[in-house]
């Protein structure tokens, strides 16, 4: 969520954030920071029930590459963690908030910027009111965009996507920067680590990469049946 919270218009996630954590001080609930959890520590501590919150990663799939080409996933971006070139291009396998989220706050940088969707539209995943909300907005900034797209390669300036339907190769050239917005995995080791330890439920992300609201609706389940 407290990425979330710097796509364009996304604030509210930031709200969702501080909502919970007020709640848990409300509840008398500890938060011990900055401590890494890790079989040594469970072990010392001896609960009778772990549950693993541990997120998920952003996903970097297989494919060709060669050459210098600067290949980044919308989480450093999002961080500032990168320097994208002048000639970007975001590629959404999801279809969903992140892809033209991206899209749109680099182009409000200054950079020029193309989006390649996997789906038959942008924001294909999300309620229609949203979607066109968005396809408005990115039509009004001037970013083009790519349905029907997978990702096949890359080298030094070009990208090489696949339309979906046809097999057609789709080419992009002149790209500087590639944006990586493919979804993502389950960051599940510490629950593999304490296998045979304690028992673990897991919720959210590190059971299935999906929405916030289903990532609360795990917690809440998992506390109603203890």
């Amino acid at each position: 969520m407290l990425l979330a919270q710097l796509l364009p218009r996304r604030s509210e996630f930031g709200g969702a954030s501080t909502n919970l954590q007020r709640e848990m001080a409300l509840a008398g609930v500890e938060v011990v920071r900055n401590t890494r959890v890790d079989r040594a520590l469970v072990e010392r501590e001896r609960p009778d029930l772990v549950i693993a919150a541990t997120g998920a990663t952003p996903y970097w799939p297989a494919f060709e590459r060669t050459g210098e080409l600067q290949v980044v996933d919308a989480w450093q971006v999002l961080r500032n963690e990168v320097k994208p070139g002048r000639s970007v291009l975001v590629i959404d396998w999801r279809c969903d908030w992140i892809g033209p989220g991206i899209a749109e706050r680099l182009v409000r940088e200054g950079h020029q910027v193309q989006l390649a969707v996997n789906g038959t539209h942008c924001g294909e995943s999300l309620p229609l009111y949203v979607r066109d909300q968005l396809a408005g907005e990115l039509h009004r900034l001037g970013i083009p965009v790519t349905p029907y797209a997978r990702l096949y390669g890359s080298d030094d300036n070009t990208v090489y996507l696949q339309h979906t339907a046809s097999g057609d190769p789709m080419i992009f050239e002149g790209i500087d920067t590639l944006v990586l917005c493919m979804g993502h995995q389950p960051q599940d080791r510490l629950a593999t680590e304490l296998a045979g330890v304690v028992e673990v439920r897991r919720i959210g992300d590190c059971l299935a990469p999906r929405t916030a609201e289903e990532a609360i609706h795990d917690g809440l389940t998992v506390a109603w049946a203890l």
